[in-house]
C-alpha cells in the first residue's frame, strides 16, 4: 500500500535523524562543543517533519478513518502518544535554546532531552509498525489512492512546497556535519 510505504519511509528518516542526534548529544555531555545549529536543525525536523507532516498525516487522514470499532483503543493510544511526543519535543527545543557549545551542564540537559525523545519515538514507531500499519492495510486498502493524494496535499499545504525535500537534504548533511566533532580513532 502506498500510504504504508510513505509512513514507513518517513519512519526510516526519523530513525536516521535520531541516530545522528544521539551521536552528537553524547559528545555534548562530555563538553565537546558540537555546534548548536546541528541541534536547531534537528529540532526543526522534529517540529515540521515529525509533528506537522508525519503525525499530521496520521491525525488528519488515518485516525479518523480507523477511530471506530476494533481500532478505537489503538487510535486513542496513538493520539495520546502524539501529545506526549509534543511535550518531549518542546523539552528538547528548550534544551536546544539553553545549550552552549562546550558547556557540559547544558550539554547534559540536551543529551537527556535527546535520549527521552528518541526513546519515545522509537517505541512509538514500533507501535505504529506492529499495530497501526496492519490496521491500515486491513481496513483502508480501498482508500489507499485517496489517502495518498491527501498525504501529498498535507506536504504542500501544512509544511510548504519543497520543505519535505529540504528536510531530507538536512538529514543527509547531519552525518558529515557531526563527524568533525566525534572522537578520533
Amino acid at each position: 500500500m502506498k500510504i504504508v510505504d510513505t509512513l514507513w519511509t518517513e519512519h526510516n528518516a526519523v530513525q536516521l535523524v535520531l541516530a545522528q542526534a544521539r551521536r552528537a548529544a553524547a559528545e555534548t555531555e562530555r563538553g565537546v562543543p558540537v555546534p548548536a545549529d546541528i541541534f536547531a536543525d534537528v529540532q526543526e525536523f522534529f517540529a515540521i517533519f515529525v509533528d506537522r507532516c508525519h503525525h499530521g498525516k496520521e491525525e488528519a487522514e488515518i485516525f479518523p478513518r480507523l477511530a471506530a470499532g476494533s481500532t478505537a483503543a489503538l487510535i486513542q493510544r496513538m493520539e495520546a502518544d502524539h501529545a506526549t511526543g509534543r511535550r518531549l519535543a518542546a523539552a528538547y527545543a528548550d534544551a536546544v535554546r539553553a545549550y552552549r557549545p562546550g558547556d557540559a551542564a547544558t550539554g547534559q540537559r540536551l543529551a537527556e532531552a535527546v535520549r527521552a525523545y528518541a526513546a519515545f519515538l522509537s517505541d512509538h514507531i514500533d507501535l505504529e509498525t506492529q499495530e497501526l500499519f496492519p490496521a491500515i492495510e486491513q481496513q483502508l486498502a480501498d482508500q489507499d489512492h485517496a489517502i495518498a493524494e491527501a498525504f501529498e496535499g498535507i506536504e504542500i499545504n501544512r509544511i510548504g512546497p519543497g520543505t519535505h525535500e529540504r528536510l531530507h537534504g538536512m538529514i543527509d548533511s547531519l552525518g558529515p556535519r557531526i563527524a568533525p566533532w566525534m572522537p578520533k580513532g
